[in-house]
């Protein structure tokens, strides 16, 4: 009887409370000092990132080391943009027009000859898939440089290209691609563009002028960072219907922030890459109802340091890297994003046929504890924990698992206090909750 009243407890008080997330951003050791530009991720054990002066590195094991990629690249090319496709396979994009790519992983770069006209800063260069891509360049004569290809790079086809409007220019990575029907870049000049791999762009406007970089939660749904003239004038705009037309979110973040990213379709979450100052650390914010509230998820991380770019490969795993919080300098960094949930082997006999939340272990524990779960089918999984009367104090997993599998996950408590709690598990119509203890 009295377990049954304390899980009443629990989930009547589920909506009341609010919790202390358990996912991290953790710094990396890189081999380079000079500023990261953008980074991304192919796998959750493989990332890319690029930075002037011919820097490219990697990491093919999760971040556990990382390697220089430059190969054979010219000397004081300032690459920009980056798009990988596999730990062999990568794009990168220069501040003087220049494309390259690598099919070796980066020990010889290929020039890649764009058709007239060529442009002066290459903002994007994205792949949806090893053939298929577009490169997207800062207007020359007044007209877009927007290229695609289909045989992996092979040809390109110039356009249809928008025009562009006075002295319009893009900002590196400030742009969104679910696929080859929904695209969208960001200018200098109030104007969020979409549009399709071969169909053209339209445009919809915004209040402010820059827009340094934008995410996408499904075709409809999407968020954009923006900023004034004045740089410590910096807001967000939301739009609910394609980007036909923007409103102000009604968040404010600290700095200009210079890079969005989701997950398409995969969740409601986002995340936001902000600039700092000489003494103020670069902050990294998240959303997880599609850009109605920002949660800022990082302090004091990288002090004097400017978040520039991130990369999402799912709701668990991401990289962020960093350069100097004012002007170029040595103040490369790479974080990596985990939320410590981990599938349990990979023998497909072991698929589970039904739905169990197992005891934690070790029990009593200090101050981390593994929680295995398993899960019969695709469902919405929550992982919360409480205290004994009731209040949320930690959700660890609040996202779609889309296979059914074992899961396990690592949950530290560091941030409290001794004594007893319970972790509740639900996933589609499964609940169960169990019990744990935390000795310090």
């Amino acid at each position: 009887m009295r377990k049954v009243k304390l899980l009443f407890v629990l989930f009547a008080l589920l909506a009341m409370t609010s919790g202390v997330f358990a996912q991290t951003w953790t710094a990396q050791t890189i081999p380079v000092t000079s500023d990261l530009n953008s980074c991304w991720a192919t796998s959750t054990t493989v990332c890319w990132a690029c930075g002037p002066g011919s820097v490219v590195i990697k990491t093919t094991n999760g971040g556990t080391s990382w390697t220089s990629a430059a190969g054979n690249m010219p000397a004081a090319t300032d690459l920009y943009t980056i798009c990988g496709i596999s730990d062999q396979i990568c794009w990168v994009g220069a501040g003087d027009g220049s494309l390259y790519k690598t099919t070796n992983g980066g020990t010889n770069w290929t020039f890649v000859s764009l058709p007239t006209p060529a442009t002066a800063f290459v903002d994007v260069v994205h792949f949806f898939n090893a053939n298929t891509g577009f490169v997207l360049g800062d207007p020359v004569g007044g007209v877009w440089c927007y290229y695609w290809t289909t045989n992996a790079g092979t040809s390109w086809t110039f356009g249809p290209a928008p025009t562009a409007t006075g002295t319009e220019a893009g900002w590196n990575n400030s742009y969104a691609a679910i696929d080859t029907g929904h695209i969208w870049f960001g200018t200098n000049f109030s104007r969020i563009y979409k549009g399709g791999l071969r169909s053209g762009f339209t445009y919809g406007t915004t209040t402010s002028p820059y827009s340094f970089g934008m995410c996408f939660y499904d075709y409809n749904t999407g968020s954009a960072a923006m900023t004034t003239s004045t740089p410590s004038v910096a807001g967000n705009v939301n739009t609910t219907n394609g980007g036909t037309t923007w409103t102000a979110s009604g968040f404010t973040p600290a700095n200009i922030c210079f890079g969005m990213k989701s997950v398409p379709f995969s969740s409601t979450y986002g995340w936001m890459a902000c600039g700092g100052s000489a003494t103020a650390a670069g902050k990294i914010y998240r959303t997880t109802n599609k850009g109605t509230s920002w949660t800022e998820q990082t302090t004091s991380l990288a002090t004097g340091k400017s978040f520039y770019a991130m990369s999402m490969f799912n709701v668990n795993c991401g990289w962020a890297v960093t350069g100097t919080a004012v002007t170029g300098g040595t103040n490369g960094g790479v974080f990596k994003y985990t939320d410590n949930i981990s599938l349990i082997g990979s023998n497909t006999n072991s698929t589970p046929t039904s739905f169990a939340l197992n005891q934690n272990y070790p029990n009593p524990f200090n101050p981390t504890t593994t929680i295995d779960f398993s899960i019969a089918k695709a469902s919405f999984v929550t992982l919360k924990v409480y205290d004994v009367l009731g209040n949320e104090v930690m959700t660890l997993i609040n996202n779609e698992l889309k296979s059914a599998n074992n899961y396990s996950y690592t949950a530290d408590f560091s941030k409290l206090s001794s004594g007893v709690y319970y972790y509740s598990i639900k996933a589609g119509d499964f609940t169960s909750t169990k019990k744990l203890m935390l000795i310090k």
